[in-house]
């Protein structure tokens, strides 16, 4: 009896606290992330690797627990004398399963302008990126989300070939949820 008791106070809980995700309402959001990395990148020198990276969101609610949005990413990384800097945008879909989980997938495309000190190159690139986490709420409106993301790139210099890659990635976002 206490088992079955825990259970329903847990499912009460979650659905109680998912209100937030209401058709009508609107979805706010923010993450970054910050890193240093030291190392050599050949047998002559020592660089370090340093980045940042930024995201801005704000999704809408189409119906219950389901929200189209459009994505803002902004970064910065330099090793040595390469300097780099990107700007994507793209849509977003996030969909809330039952005990504040949800799933997300998106596709970013943009640009990246690297400078060597001597010489500036551009590049295009997109983005598809599919992930799943957890919207942990602080209070009525805010919320930290923890994702794992799994993610596949594509960067194509202005002439060359493109160059395909992954990562995996965990990421903690905060998120802002306004009612409808």
């Amino acid at each position: 009896m206490k088992k079955v008791l825990i259970a329903l106070c847990a499912v009460a809980l979650g659905t109680t606290a998912m209100a937030q995700t209401d058709q009508g309402g609107w979805m706010f959001g923010a993450g970054s992330n910050l890193g240093f990395t030291s190392g050599k990148l050949d047998n002559d020198a020592d660089d370090a690797t340093s980045n940042i990276a930024f995201d801005v969101r704000a999704g809408y609610f189409v119906i219950d627990n389901l929200a189209v949005g459009l994505d803002l990413g902004f970064g910065s990384e330099t090793t040595g004398d390469l300097k780099d800097s990107n700007f994507g945008v793209g849509p977003y879909l996030r969909y809330y399963l039952p005990m504040k989980i949800f799933a997300e997938a998106g596709y970013q495309f943009g640009s990246t302008k690297s400078d060597d000190g001597t010489t500036d190159f551009t590049y295009s690139t997109g983005a598809l990126g599919i992930g799943v986490g957890y919207a942990a709420f602080l209070n009525d409106n805010i919320s930290i989300e923890p994702m794992f993301r799994y993610q596949m790139t594509s960067i194509t210099p202005d002439e060359g070939d493109a160059i395909n890659g992954s990562n995996i990635a965990v990421l903690i976002n905060f998120g802002i949820y306004l009612g409808n």
